[in-house]
């Protein structure tokens, strides 16, 4: 008994003993965790960690089987962000804004590139001619030349650009509810450093009788912007954006508007009251006149006084156009009656005379600035003979002889007889008369006759020979006399032929072609005249002879075209001849397409084409072939 009383007293010790020991390792492992979490928090307390990675090691360090969120809430932060993580922070910030405008710009590029390759052919062309700078470097919105349209812009960096536009007469018209305005603008825009001057082109590509859309580039120096605009009335806005920065400008006719425009910056105002202040800038600057007539418009500026001519039917005509100025115009007059104009300062005006006589348009500004429109009005009757007594030229060429191709029958007989007639019986010169030309004596020929003509001379182009086409890009050649049988540098492309042109000053030039191919000339019929009045009409012709004129009449279409009819010429020279010797008035150039496209479709499997060369400025005048009295 004894003994198992010992038994059970050591075995109850031996129990206490060892739950003591397991407590103490239960403690120790307690203590230990503990100071673990106690260092997590101190870290988090003391800054040195973010919340998410003490909740992070805090959950790992007890085992949870998630990271908890909440778990460390009960810490309380000693230091809002240590220099550590502010500094961590920085960089991050930095590095995320960095990848950010990284992102940005290539988005901002990959959207120009895209503006750019959308860009209409007109506008490419211009791009990438050489541009000539302005001698002057305007400061001011007062000292901008006489323009059609003044403009305010303002980039992402504050820098601001002022400038001006005017419409180009080459570069064709859209048709806005019946009447014609010019497609393409062209300008400068001046930075306010007093350095920086860029090219600026617009172009119209949507309007209806309120609301006009466009497109502009604007080619500076070291970058490129554009954008596309919105004109309601004579102002408008826009955005224009290059591949890093964004152009927000306006524009009105008004150089108020500009004003109003210009001082909604603050950045701005110093150069709005330097303008407002700077009479005798303004006073150098004097009233506009604008008269438009017979799809043509006359401008008197730069106080002085200019002429136009215009034509009355039996006495009655009209006078239509602006008068504009800096402000505004304190006084308008016509033949000594004063004349209100509107708000947008349109005016219009009918009289009646018996006799031709000379009308004068007045302006005068607050500061006593005169500009003078002298109109000179010619009185038709529509029974009275039409007369035309305007200077003609014939640049004729006929290539039969050739080194490479096969030789021809008609051109060089063509052109002798037509040369001829045009010489005996309708008054014309003829300083260059090609046969069996090359490269070189045709392309020379145009740069003579560039420096023959004047702004009131009438050109007459005759091209018969060998033409091709480029199947790849569907392109015209002439073939002159030293050309490869195949694609070669001594083919002359017709674009080569329409530049000329554009680059003519005189008031009409009709180009005919008797080739192959010759229908693929760069041709739009968007403003073709179609014979709207009497050819027998002295006040029609007048009118026709008046309008600027850039047409093209040829032999055939994308086709080939047949050497000779039944004797030694072609068939569109055969009938074309036939008019010119039968005529005994004034043949219209449309009156001419239409009786030889007749003609030529009876006889051969051609299909003559008649069309406004593009790009060129062609006014909806039709070129005139009057015989001699």
């Amino acid at each position: 008994m004894k003994r198992f009383l010992v038994y059970l007293f050591f075995t109850v010790i031996l129990s206490i003993l060892s739950n003591q020991v397991a407590s103490a390792s239960w403690i120790t492992k307690k203590s230990d965790t503990s100071e673990k979490v106690e260092k997590i928090e101190k870290e988090y307390a003391d800054g040195l960690i973010t919340k998410s990675e003490c909740n992070k090691q805090k959950s790992k360090v007890l085992k949870l089987s998630k990271t908890s969120e909440t778990i460390c809430d009960n810490v309380e932060v000693k230091v809002a962000k240590s220099e550590w993580i502010k500094k961590k922070s920085k960089e991050e910030v930095k590095k995320e804004k960095s990848n950010y405008l990284q992102k940005k710009e290539k988005e901002t590029k990959k959207e120009f590139v895209k503006k750019k390759k959308n860009l209409s052919k007109s506008i490419k062309k211009w791009i990438s001619k050489k541009k000539t700078k302005e001698k002057q470097h305007y400061n001011s919105i007062a000292q901008l030349p006489k323009s059609d349209f003044y403009f305010t812009a303002v980039d992402g960096t504050g820098n601001t650009f002022i400038g001006y536009l005017n419409g180009n007469e080459n570069e064709g018209i859209i048709k806005v509810s019946g009447q014609s305005m010019l497609k393409i603008s062209d300008g400068k825009a001046f930075q306010d450093n007093g350095k920086t001057q860029c090219d600026v082109r617009s172009e119209i590509l949507k309007a209806d009788k309120v609301i006009f859309n466009g497109v502009v580039i604007i080619k500076c120096p070291t970058k490129e912007f554009i954008g596309s605009w919105t004109q309601s009335g004579s102002e408008g806005f826009g955005i224009a954006t290059s591949e890093k920065t964004r152009l927000d400008f306006n524009f009105s006719k008004s150089r108020n508007d500009v004003y109003a425009s210009l001082s909604k910056n603050k950045k701005n105002k110093k150069l709005v009251l330097k303008d407002k202040k700077s009479d005798k800038i303004k006073d150098s600057i004097c009233p506009e006149i604008k008269l438009v007539d017979n799809k043509q418009v006359y401008s008197s500026s730069d106080c002085k006084t200019t002429e136009a001519k215009i034509q009355a039917k039996d006495g009655n005509f009209s006078l239509i156009g602006f008068a504009t100025d800096n402000e505004e115009v304190q006084r308008f007059s016509i033949d000594g009656r004063p004349i209100k104009l509107k708000s947008d300062g349109s005016f219009k005006y009918s009289g009646k005379t018996n006799s031709s006589k000379d009308v004068y348009l007045v302006a005068t500004d607050k500061f006593g600035k005169i500009t003078e429109l002298k109109v000179n009005i010619e009185v038709l009757a529509a029974s009275k003979k039409f007369v035309n007594n305007k200077k003609y030229y014939a640049l004729i060429i006929g290539n039969s002889e050739y080194k490479h191709w096969d030789n021809l029958v008609s051109p060089t007989n063509d052109i002798d007889v037509i040369a001829a007639v045009l010489k005996d019986k309708y008054n014309f010169e003829v300083p260059i008369l090609l046969k069996n030309a090359d490269k070189a004596s045709i392309e020379e020929a145009f740069f003579k006759m560039n420096k023959i003509l004047t702004e009131d001379d009438y050109l007459l182009i005759y091209y018969a020979g060998h033409g091709d086409k480029n199947p790849s890009i569907q392109k015209a050649y002439w073939i002159p006399t030293n050309a490869g049988s195949s694609f070669d540098r001594n083919w002359i492309s017709t674009s080569f032929v329409t530049e000329m042109i554009g680059t003519f000053k005189a008031k009409h030039v009709l180009l005919m072609v008797d080739s192959c191919y010759s229908g693929l000339l760069k041709g739009s019929n968007t403003n073709l005249t179609v014979v709207d009045g009497d050819t027998n009409d002295a006040v029609f012709l007048t009118k026709l002879l008046n309008r600027k004129t850039r047409l093209f009449i040829s032999s055939g279409s994308d086709e080939p075209v047949l050497d000779t009819s039944d004797d030694k010429h072609s068939w569109f020279a055969k009938k074309f001849l036939e008019l010119l010797e039968n005529n005994q008035n004034t043949l219209t150039s449309i009156e001419i397409y239409m009786k030889i496209n007749r003609y030529v479709h009876v006889n051969a499997s051609q299909r003559p084409k008649y069309d406004v060369i593009k790009e060129t400025g062609h006014n909806e005048g039709m070129f005139l072939f009057t015989a001699k009295n």
